[in-house]
């Protein structure tokens, strides 16, 4: 009963809906520390569209957004506790100062060492609508998705339960 208001809320503040599937292969997925770098979005938009066979959890934040900074832990654990299951998380930082790019690899390495990571440049906010058609560019934002569901968070997490709960349902039969 205690999940229901987070239920509720994560209902009003999620876009869900089906996506298409696509055959283009998974772009370059870099590393805590080694992210891959894209400079337009068409590079790395294959990574929104794979199969059904993999659940993926593709996080927007940047190194500025404190409530971003605060949930990579909590990706970080996801990843640990579904070592092994068919889960892909990817950060995808939105920083696009040269000084901040480069603090990427230390933040990550400390506080995210196994999740993949890119950094992705394009400043055309035009992208952001090819992926979610109502988002304004908010952070954080993350896309959950495998096969035929979908879900988006304009929000972060602010706990590891609401994370949890948002990742669940992409493993229902």
């Amino acid at each position: 009963m205690r999940l229901l208001p987070s239920l509720l809320l994560s209902l009003f503040l999620c876009t869900c809906g089906p996506a298409p599937e696509s055959n283009a292969p998974l772009p370059k997925l870099g590393s805590a520390d080694a992210p891959a770098r894209y400079d337009t979005f068409a590079e790395l938009e294959p990574l929104f569209y794979q199969g059904a066979d993999t659940a993926y959890v593709i996080n927007f934040w940047a190194t500025w957004c404190k409530p971003c900074r605060e949930e990579i832990p909590l990706l970080e654990k996801l990843a640990q506790e579904h070592k092994g299951d068919p889960l892909r998380i990817v950060l995808v930082s939105l920083d696009t100062e040269e000084s901040a790019i480069e603090r990427i690899p230390a933040f990550l390495t400390q506080n995210a060492p196994s999740l993949n990571a890119v950094i992705l440049t394009d400043e055309d906010p035009a992208w952001g609508k090819t992926i979610d058609r109502v988002w304004t560019g908010s952070l954080p934002t993350t896309i959950l998705y495998r096969g035929q569901r979908r879900y988006v968070y304009r929000r972060n997490f602010p706990t590891y339960v609401d994370l949890k709960g948002a990742v669940d349902p992409l493993f229902l039969k």
